[in-house]
């Protein structure tokens, strides 16, 4: 019983990966080439802007604006089932929450689902520069 129990606790599922991938562009639509955010786990939510803690990746887009990488993946009741993309100053992620658009640092990607191809895709993330 013991053992059933600690295996449910295991943070990773083993030998099981997600591919993530999306797309920059900015607030007309253009795509943002080279643009470089940081994969992480941890943020630090300080007195200023979160910051990662770790970095499990930085990962820039290409020409066309898109990313790609790939992540352990995590098992959905671990304590720390979290993967974050944060951006550096002076761009931001442009979204709406609740029918209004705000600007953040950062995006949590950890609840996107997977496709039928198995990739979690994040769709055309929206950046812009202050």
């Amino acid at each position: 019983m013991l053992l059933l129990s600690l295996g449910a606790c295991q943070e990773f599922i083993h030998n099981s990966f997600d591919t993530f991938t999306g797309r920059v562009v900015d607030v007309e639509g253009n795509p943002v080439a080279g643009l470089e955010f940081i994969v992480t786990q941890e943020l630090d939510f300080g007195p200023q802007e979160p910051v990662a803690k770790t970095v499990i990746y930085k990962v820039k887009t290409d020409g066309r604006g898109e990313f790609r990488y790939v992540l352990p993946s995590r098992n959905e009741y671990s304590i720390n089932s979290y993967y974050f993309l944060v951006l550096t100053a002076p761009a931001q992620f442009q979204m709406e929450v609740f029918g209004e658009l705000v600007t953040i640092n950062y995006i949590s990607v950890t609840d996107v689902e997977k496709g039928s191809d198995g990739v979690r895709y994040l769709g055309t993330l929206k950046i812009v520069r202050e």
